[in-house]
């Protein structure tokens, strides 16, 4: 697979250099630029503008694949509202033009978001965003492995031209590699990965955290911290089992944006949430819980950044 990746990545390149030479050497600078980044906080908002100039676009956002559940985390975006980043913060499905994109791992153009019955539940989000037209465009690592999607927006219907589209998905797979070589970094050296935010057009009153359940949108914001957490109970002889009636009914991200709302701070939120779930409903439990937290993605127990255990009570009511 790596090896036929590279092929068609070759001759994209030669049919490029000989199309459109001057349009090759500005990916070469983008892409000589990128590499000379010490920071992914720092790349992501380069690979964003630069794409934006490339299809000249007015709005734009990168979106990273979580490895936990293959959905389509909104690291950073330019030109859009809260509410347009609160809806499309977390992506688990195809009924939008990157969704599309992730799921066939190509391009998808959507000319008139306005009609394509399709993207009927995010037609209000576009038009008070002002987004007619959309273009994703898979970010891929050396072997073609999806890293992530970049998408530009434009106000006006219309469909870029093929070349623009050619010249885009080049910029993707330079762009892809920089990126996963950032994210190989920093697991090659021991440290979660923490998505880096860059929200800067989001109103800066929005609450100090957010938080969001399997089921729902994360608000990205600038500066901050995605937290992880799942909640466990014991189950079998040696085992144990997410906690709840459904699987992801206690596991979700919380965001904070100060760097004393750590590890502690989120799995307190959860031990709140949870505490007021049992008094309104009982625990139905006698055995412990534990709250893990990681930071960034979700891992192993042994890995968290910080575990609670919450121990039974009386009449089967949880202490803190």
């Amino acid at each position: 697979m790596a090896d036929t990746h590279r092929a068609n990545q070759l001759a994209a390149w030669v049919a490029l250099s000989l199309d459109e030479p001057s349009a090759l050497k500005n990916l070469q600078d983008a892409a000589e630029e990128l590499r000379d980044v010490t920071e992914l906080t720092a790349v992501l908002p380069r690979v964003a503008a630069a794409a934006m100039e490339l299809m000249d676009a007015e709005f734009g956002n990168i979106q990273v694949v979580d490895p936990g559940d293959d959905s389509l985390v909104l690291v950073t975006q330019s030109g859009f509202g809260p509410e347009f980043v609160d809806h499309f913060a977390v992506v688990r499905d195809n009924h939008s033009v990157c969704g599309q994109a992730a799921l066939q791992g190509t391009q998808a153009v959507t000319a008139d978001v306005r009609d394509d019955p399709a993207f009927t539940p995010h037609q209000k989000i576009f038009r008070a965003a002002g987004v007619r037209s959309v273009q994703s465009t898979p970010l891929v690592d050396h072997t073609g492995g999806l890293m992530g999607m970049i998408s530009t927006h434009l106000s006006q219907p219309g469909r870029p031209s093929d070349q623009d589209l050619r010249i885009m998905e080049l910029y993707g797979q330079l762009a892809g590699e920089v990126i996963a070589r950032h994210l190989a970094g920093h697991r090659a050296n021991g440290h979660p990965v923490d998505l880096p935010y860059d929200d800067t057009a989001l109103d800066q009153s929005l609450p100090l955290v957010q938080r969001a359940g399997a089921g729902t949108r994360t608000r990205a914001t600038n500066g901050a911290t995605q937290w992880v957490y799942r909640v466990d109970e014991p189950y079998g002889s040696d085992g144990c089992r997410s906690y709840g009636i459904h699987p992801d009914q206690w596991r979700g991200r919380i965001t904070t944006h100060t760097p004393e709302q750590g590890a502690e701070f989120a799995a307190a939120l959860v031990a709140d949430d949870l505490r007021a779930e049992w008094n309104i409903h009982g625990s139905g439990a006698a055995r412990p819980v534990h709250i893990h937290v990681w930071r960034g993605w979700e891992g192993t127990h042994r890995d968290a950044a910080f575990t609670m255990e919450i121990p039974p009570g009386i009449n089967g009511q949880r202490r803190f």
